[in-house]
């Protein structure tokens, strides 16, 4: 049985960011979700948190480096141009994605300054079985392995959070939007609020503590697949 946990990451950021988490529906009937969009006009967000995969250690995004009038020109024309319609056939929700980015580059160029940040695990961690997942959920939630997957996200999604915020550590109260979805953001706050390691165990795996013990997990892994093996034993709690 998953235990109740009750701690808050109110003292993981003693600059008391405020953080606006918004969802974004990836429909796939042609509709858009423009929810994130709107959050940029409504909040004025000194960063962005974004569910974008990255690409080493840290999520940096070249455009945070130059002034918000001093954006190259060519690097925001790469935000902000239309996606070519074959993505678009696969992906229509990517047209949503250059609507927010628009925004933002309309903030740039009235003087406001907008730090954005991708913050999920590595591509090769996000595609890792991902085939196999979209063919089986909601029925994955119920295999450990799946839970292995999304832990190692956001647990990465909380390191890399960490990492920007502390970058920023001289902003006073500023205006953070979190692209990331509500599920995943509900389980970063938990992770970013300093749990124990019996704590995590309990809130990613107690439910399957009669399937495989957390003793036998990284064995397990080891042989199933040797991606999700590879970050357990780089970033999980219980390396």
């Amino acid at each position: 049985m998953q235990r109740t946990y009750t701690g808050t990451m109110e003292t993981a950021f003693p600059n008391h960011p405020v953080f606006h988490q918004i969802n974004c529906t990836e429909a796939r009937d042609g509709s858009l979700d423009y929810r994130q969009t709107e959050a940029v006009k409504r909040y004025h967000p000194d960063i962005i948190l974004l569910e974008y995969p990255v690409a080493g250690d840290h999520p940096e995004f070249p455009l945070n480096e130059f002034a918000a009038l001093e954006k190259p020109a060519d690097l925001v024309a790469k935000r902000t141009q239309d996606f070519p319609a074959e993505i678009l056939k696969v992906d229509p929700w990517a047209a949503a994605d250059t609507a927010m980015w628009r925004e933002v580059a309309k903030s740039w160029s009235e003087g406001h300054q907008i730090y954005i940040y991708p913050t999920d695990g590595p591509h090769e961690l996000l595609s890792e079985w991902r085939e196999v997942w979209e063919h089986m959920y909601p029925q994955a939630t119920h295999n450990w392995v799946w839970w292995v997957q999304i832990y190692l996200r956001e647990k990465l999604m909380a390191n890399h959070i960490s990492w920007v915020m502390s970058k920023h550590s001289n902003m006073q109260k500023p205006i953070v939007n979190v692209y990331l979805q509500s599920f995943h953001w509900k389980h970063v706050k938990f992770l970013l609020s300093n749990p124990s390691k019996d704590e995590i165990y309990d809130y990613y795996f107690a439910r399957f503590a009669q399937e495989i013990t957390l003793a036998e997990i990284p064995k397990h892994i080891e042989k199933l697949n040797p991606i999700f093996y590879k970050y357990w034993q780089k970033y999980s709690d219980f390396r």
